[in-house]
């Protein structure tokens, strides 16, 4: 039996790097350019309020754009200065202390952190395959290596735990947008998400700039050993993404599976704050949340009614609270 994890960046916030896009355009104002089209969108980043998801504002971006030449000068010059913030973001995981035992344990049993009534669903429907051995499997959309750092670099096979008599497995991790140095895939879902009309049929772009598109591009196919992953998986947990348009092509592959016999889990981070007193108030956020999500897939309004009860939602959860110092407060 199969768990799949797919990783945003809220797993790197999590460890405390400042890895948010609005933390990349504080420095990325900063860096010197003498070029005109370069100090443009400099100066609409800081003017508009439309730059919380940078690919999607490159789309949109596009209809100030007066040729694919000047975008793809664009869309190198911050692509290149992305990675080098990065670089320098991920260094800083080597200074964490972690509680491999915790870290372990959120990717053997997501469910754990989960209110308990969801827990024992979750609980219930694994208990189904008590005797079957588990593997933990990782989609990561970020370019770093925050994950490996902790987990080990290299590391393809580690027992993580038990359920039951069964034995869980870590089976390794796949970067499906690439890495820093390597691969780099930065963009949008799809054509319609490009709003100067004028570039969709230009090949030089959609190469670059739609995902699905760059990663045929690269050949190196791991997009589609994600998707593999996805179709077989009995148990999909979704963590510090944002369920972005951009990649929106997940979100559809896993609609597809939740027709068949898996189970959704979406780990969210709320900035509203709620008294637990006043806990009853997740549930407008949990509804919120699938019903984003479901809008997201290819599945017909029957089909999101059977799967809307097969999506659990966590919402300011423990999960990944693994730092050694935090566990001391």
């Amino acid at each position: 039996m199969k768990i799949i994890y797919l990783l945003g960046n809220g797993f790197d916030v999590n460890l405390k790097l400042q890895t948010k896009y609005t933390d990349f355009y504080k420095h990325y104002r900063k860096v010197v350019s003498e070029k005109e089209v370069i100090s443009k969108i400099k100066k609409n980043i800081e003017s508009e309020n439309t730059w919380a998801d940078l690919e999607s504002a490159l789309g949109q971006y596009t209809s100030q754009v007066n040729s694919i030449a000047e975008f793809i000068e664009i869309f190198e010059d911050i692509g290149d200065n992305l990675a080098e913030y990065l670089r320098d973001q991920e260094e800083k995981i080597e200074a964490l202390k972690i509680n491999k035992e915790k870290f372990y344990g959120y990717l053997s049993f997501p469910e754990n952190s989960l209110p308990v009534a969801q827990k024992n669903k979750v609980t219930a429907i694994r208990n189904k395959w008590a005797n079957h051995q588990w593997e933990t499997h990782v989609i990561t959309f970020n370019y770093t290596k925050t994950f490996e750092k902790l987990i080990g670099e290299n590391i393809k096979a580690l027992q993580l735990g038990n359920h039951h008599n069964a034995k869980i497995f870590y089976r390794g991790i796949q970067h499906v947008h690439g890495f820093i140095d390597d691969s780099m895939v930065m963009g949008v879902n799809d054509i319609s998400q490009i709003k100067n009309e004028l570039f969709h049929n230009e090949t030089e772009l959609t190469s670059a700039f739609i995902k699905s598109d760059c990663n045929q591009a690269m050949q190196h196919t791991i997009d589609e050993q994600c998707k593999k992953h996805i179709s077989s998986a009995n148990l999909i947990c979704i963590y510090g993404s944002s369920l972005g348009i951009t990649d929106k092509i997940w979100w559809e592959s896993i609609g597809e599976r939740l027709k068949s016999d898996c189970y959704l889990i979406i780990f969210s981070y709320s900035n509203e704050k709620i008294s637990r007193r006043r806990d009853y108030k997740k549930k407008s956020l949990r509804h919120e949340i699938k019903t984003s999500f479901l809008q997201k897939t290819n599945l017909t309004e029957q089909e999101k009614e059977k799967a809307y009860s097969k999506i659990f939602v966590g919402i300011n959860s423990d999960l990944f609270n693994i730092i050694q110092n935090e566990d001391k407060k």
